[in-house]
């Protein structure tokens, strides 16, 4: 194993963006072996995988500072095991595109940023610049990040977790952003209903980030799955978006198709009474060499 991740290594090095320190080093059977995962987080390696725990060499000859394993499982969330370094010192910064994140190996879902969003982060912050954004499930708020760092005008983060708000406003702090200034608001709570409260008010927003879980259940709206709900989801964001503003649609959900994917979103828009002017199909990074799951779509409204 140890020579596919020098090749694989080696693959990438020229590609990385300037800038970054954080990127999908293995990408399972793409680089010689199924199930298996390593990503590099500024010099602490994540190695994921599915059936069978890896033999994984204790030195990668990568100059290393930690090693972190840990089994894929949807049913448990369990923070990962240190296999090298100081198992006391989870949490470590990191950078992508210049922007500065915080990661936490002692989380259990995720360690604070999904590496395959990296090129729609660097949209954002290139499209950023004098509109009000909406970050629809932010987690760790990392898209509100460089949206601001981008110049946007406002930035409005909704997450059910407290937690991970706090985590966001971290994040802000490490790129010299105020997290307390007034244009940048975090807002606890059921997406579904922060959307309809938007809408009462008449707030728009010149982009709208949706990138849902695949399931989640919370407050008045009960359950939410992206298989039954995900055009109800973009028809309340359609219906917060200024004139040739836009909508970035996301989701990871492998058994969600493609043209359902598509065809939730034209329906969304249609229940919006909104007509799509524009439209964007995002790849995934180059370091994310294997599976295409996330589906990624741009959209112009007008």
């Amino acid at each position: 194993m140890n020579n596919l991740i020098k090749s694989a290594f080696l693959k990438r090095q020229e590609h990385i963006p300037i800038g970054t320190d954080s990127y999908r080093l293995f990408d399972g059977v793409s680089d010689g072996m199924d199930g298996v995962y390593i990503d590099n987080f500024a010099g602490h390696y994540l190695v994921s995988y599915i059936n069978d725990k890896p033999r994984v060499p204790i030195n990668l000859n990568l100059q290393e500072k930690s090693i972190w394993i840990k089994k894929l499982n949807k049913d448990q969330k369990l923070p990962p095991t240190c296999l090298k370094g100081d198992p006391k010192s989870p949490n470590v910064e990191i950078t992508e595109n210049h922007a500065r994140f915080e990661i936490d190996f002692s989380a259990g879902y995720s360690q604070g940023i999904f590496l395959d969003q990296r090129d729609n982060r660097l949209k954002v912050i290139e499209r950023a610049s004098n509109i009000r954004v909406l970050n629809c499930f932010s987690y760790t708020c990392c898209f509100s990040v460089v949206a601001a760092l981008g110049g946007a005008e406002s930035t409005t983060s909704i997450d059910l977790s407290k937690s991970y708000l706090e985590w966001g406003k971290k994040n802000f702090i490490l790129n010299n952003i105020k997290e307390r200034d007034e244009n940048h608001f975090f807002c606890k709570g059921d997406v579904f209903e922060w959307l309809k409260q938007f809408n009462r008010k008449g707030r728009k927003f010149g982009l709208v980030i949706v990138d849902p879980p695949s399931f989640s259940r919370s407050g008045k709206s009960g359950s939410f799955s992206v298989i039954n709900d995900y055009s109800s989801l973009i028809e309340s964001s359609a219906n917060l978006v200024e004139p040739f503003g836009w909508i970035l649609a996301c989701s990871n959900h492998r058994k969600l198709t493609n043209n359902k994917f598509i065809s939730s979103i034209k329906e969304g828009v249609k229940n919006a009474k909104r007509k799509i002017i524009d439209i964007e199909l995002s790849q995934m990074p180059f370091d994310f060499s294997g599976e295409k799951y996330l589906k990624s779509v741009w959209l112009k409204l007008a």
